[in-house]
């Protein structure tokens, strides 16, 4: 994890990589534009997790948050809405703009990125996401 020490204001990007049952998060600087991964936000409520979303935007002070969102809408109309439902929270609690970004295969390539490491089971879960998210960041500085 980068030192917080070093946090340059107003150039630092979030991204999220949202699920049911955890969230992954990343961060990245707008002027060298590698992600980072954070945490895997748990929790038994969405105000536990808010909670620890807050915490993490009061040591980044990100500029812009950025939330993965599959391409393929097929069958996933729940799970789109659940994304747009934690979105607008973001937005509204936070006072941050928001920007969808595809997510098609990030938690996928994270997954390989881990079993090539030789990372398995718990200690895979554990950051799967943090990583997917990192992949949905890098997406996004592709397109800037």
């Amino acid at each position: 994890m980068l030192n917080s020490t070093v946090h340059s204001p107003n150039n630092w990007i979030m991204a999220f990589d949202f699920g049911e049952s955890r969230i992954g998060s990343a961060v990245g600087n707008t002027l060298l534009k590698i992600p980072h991964p954070l945490l895997t936000i748990s929790g038994h409520n969405k105000f536990e997790k808010f909670a620890k979303i807050g915490k993490l935007i009061d040591e980044w002070r990100p500029i812009l948050l950025i939330v993965g969102m599959p391409s393929n809408k097929e069958n996933k109309e729940l799970f789109i809405q659940s994304i747009i439902r934690f979105s607008n929270r973001l937005k509204n609690n936070f006072k941050l703009p928001l920007n969808f970004v595809n997510e098609d295969y990030t938690s996928q390539e994270a997954g390989n990125l881990l079993k090539e490491q030789n990372i398995y089971g718990k200690a895979q879960k554990d950051k799967l996401d943090s990583l997917a998210a990192c992949g949905i960041l890098q997406t996004y500085f592709s397109s800037i």
